[in-house]
């Protein structure tokens, strides 16, 4: 189990087992969040919220939204709105240990222009 927890502990979430990459994309919501995503089925994944901590921005195409806590402020997760991927969601890892991460390969993706990854 893998958890992953705001700054302030308002926002937990647990996904059963960690994953071989996690994405850093340049578009312009990611780029400026400085996360780091890793991906799962909605059904993998617990989220426990203290009561109204949860707030949520949705931007260009309309299919993720993207998560914070109204208390500290940490960006947590995506999730797809009706336009997108029901299958996909994602955890920001930047939350999680720093040792699961480090163990981690980062894969570097081009959402600002080509949408593909890049190549290191």
């Amino acid at each position: 189990m893998i958890e992953a927890s705001c700054h302030c502990g308002n926002i937990k979430i647990a996904v059963p087992e960690t994953t071989e990459t996690i994405t850093s994309c340049n578009c312009s919501a990611c780029s400026k969040y400085a996360s780091l995503w890793a991906y799962f089925s909605p059904t993998d994944i617990t989220i426990t919220t203290a009561k109204d901590a949860l707030k949520s921005y949705c931007w260009g195409d309309k299919t993720i939204e993207f998560h914070h806590c109204n208390n500290c402020g940490c960006l947590t997760h995506y999730t797809p709105t009706e336009l997108g991927n029901k299958d996909k969601m994602a955890v920001n890892f930047r939350l999680v240990n720093a040792n699961v991460v480090n163990a981690l390969k980062i894969r570097y993706f081009d959402g600002a222009d080509r949408w593909e990854e890049i190549k290191q």
